[in-house]
């Protein structure tokens, strides 16, 4: 029976779930960030990557594949809404986008070490919330809802297709109408010789 999961998906949310972050588990994989997030991205993986990741965060392929059925480290049940720690959402979109943490602080408004603070609260009053998403420039339903991030990504990937193909038929029709009008233009000059010879024959026959 295949087992239709998305591989990368699947290892971010065991990652996320055990509180280990990105450039940890590339560093304990001996690869760089990017190329952890290029198997964060990826749908599917061989069976002796899987393997190996799995070394490193401690569990088995079963365990890997059926990781939605089992209680989480949190003692949340399956089905259960995820309530995530701020602090820790905040540090790893800072991973993820590899911002530069000087610069993030300026954003917020506050020193680094009060940003470091952040990183330890598990939720954010309604001025820090705003402060965190409008620095990321994110909404808070991103912010608070992973998942809606790459569903909103996906919904603005169908936008763009649709978008594109309005735009090439546009094109394609704007360009048969340039053809049209030269193809008419060029119709129209060859009239306009035929009458000066027509005319010019007549005044010919009349001399």
């Amino acid at each position: 029976m295949s087992r239709l999961i998305h591989m990368g998906q699947r290892l971010k949310q065991i990652l996320k779930q055990k509180k280990i972050k990105i450039v940890d588990f590339a560093d304990m994989a001996g690869f760089t960030n990017q190329i952890a997030h290029y198997h964060l991205r990826k749908s599917d993986m061989k069976r002796s990557t899987l393997e190996k990741f799995c070394e490193i965060i401690s569990i088995t392929p079963d365990e890997f594949y059926e990781w939605n059925n089992v209680p989480s480290l949190n003692g949340e049940k399956p089905g259960e809404p995820i309530v995530i720690h701020h602090g820790g959402r905040l540090m790893e979109l800072v991973g993820e986008r590899g911002l530069n943490k000087t610069r993030l602080a300026k954003r917020l408004g506050m020193s680094r070490r009060t940003m470091y603070n952040l990183f330890e609260k598990e939720a954010f009053n309604a001025e820090e919330l705003d402060r965190v998403v409008r620095a990321l420039e994110m909404t808070i339903t991103g912010f608070l809802n992973p998942g809606a991030l790459e569903e909103a990504r996906l919904a603005d990937n169908d936008e763009m297709m649709v978008l594109r193909e309005k735009y090439y038929k546009l094109l394609e029709e704007h360009n048969l109408l340039l053809k049209n009008f030269a193809s008419l233009k060029e119709g129209l000059e060859q009239a306009k010789k035929d009458i000066f010879q027509l005319r010019k024959q007549a005044r010919s026959k009349k001399g």
